[in-house]
């Protein structure tokens, strides 16, 4: 399945690939950002009071803000997970999980970490049809419907909260774990009906999830839930290692970068927490994410015979 053709891919969808985007995107590149959600750390981010400009706010604001002003410039994200990129007649090429193509002419790498999965069977097969890791971006399309969210933490009562408003029906599982009294408390004041100590063994369905399978973790026995749709809310996990063989890491699995955010490969740039930068904050990883596009803005133009911009970037506006 091809995709389409780009002037700059981004892979990731936290504030470094979502800025990127929006420089990018203004600088009139034609601009594709392809994540499996939005926000990438910033969901489990209960309030940010750090971040210029701004009065405190949730992670979970504080994404969706840039995604607006993503979306305004006509910036849509891909909601799929990206498994390979490789170069391809002068450009370069990004391949998906669900089978997808697409081709740039350069690429940032804005990859952050990864939702943690459940790694149970049926996880991958529904990504996208039932599984999703990301409730501000799918809450919409289960409204009125029954729906799961795995996890722990403010992540669950932030996801909890959003899916409540689209009057869904509840269920929380902590696997392996117990919510805590004050979070108990909050998800039940949502109705949410509340499963401790269990686990997930299995996610069925046809076309679409239909049901999963849960595991008691106290007495051993199975019981099945008839869902809709299963939100995994388990934290966040470094995953580079796809890369190994396409840019250097470091040894951390890091990405190694200059100050430009030029990775090893040239029309290859990188931005955020997946980056050899010592300082993982939201601040810097936007940062990253706009020096990165303004460096693939650069790249581009010198590739079309032109000369790069070094200080006045409003020259380049609206071209």
């Amino acid at each position: 399945m091809s995709g389409g053709d780009f002037d700059v891919l981004i892979v990731g969808g936290g504030p470094a690939g979502l800025t990127a985007a929006l420089y990018a995107s203004r600088q009139g590149l034609k601009t594709a950002v392809i994540t499996i959600d939005v926000g990438g750390q910033l969901m489990v981010s209960p309030r940010i009071e750090n971040f210029p400009g701004l009065p405190p706010l949730s992670g979970f604001e504080l994404a969706n803000n840039i995604l607006e002003q993503v979306r305004e410039l006509g910036c849509e994200p891909i909601y799929d997970e990206v498994v390979k990129v490789d170069e391809s007649d002068g450009g370069f090429a990004v391949y998906t999980k669900s089978g997808g193509r697409y081709s740039s002419k350069a690429v940032i790498l804005a990859v952050g970490k990864r939702p943690r999965k459940l790694g149970v069977p049926g996880e991958d097969k529904f990504v996208g049809r039932g599984v999703s890791y990301c409730a501000i971006c799918d809450a919409p399309l289960y409204r009125g419907k029954r729906v799961v969210i795995v996890g722990w933490g403010e992540a669950v009562y932030e996801a909890a909260t959003l899916l409540n408003s689209y009057g869904n029906k509840l269920y929380i599982i902590f696997p392996g774990k117990t919510a805590g009294g004050e979070l108990s408390e909050r998800l039940r004041g949502l109705g949410a009906e509340l499963m401790e100590r269990t686990g997930v063994a299995e996610i069925k369905g046809a076309i679409s999830v239909k049901s999963i399978v849960l595991k008691n973790l106290d007495s051993g026995e199975f019981s099945e839930l008839e869902v809709d749709g299963v939100f995994v809310e388990m934290g966040y996990v470094a995953d580079t290692g796809w890369l190994k063989d396409f840019i250097k890491l470091n040894e951390n699995g890091e990405i190694i970068i200059d100050k430009l955010c030029r990775t090893s490969r040239e029309g290859v740039f990188a931005a955020g927490d997946a980056t050899d930068t010592p300082y993982k904050q939201a601040i810097i990883a936007a940062a990253q994410g706009a020096i990165a596009a303004l460096s693939a803005y650069n790249y581009l133009i010198q590739l079309s015979g032109g000369m790069g911009i070094k200080s006045d970037w409003r020259k380049a506006m609206g071209r």
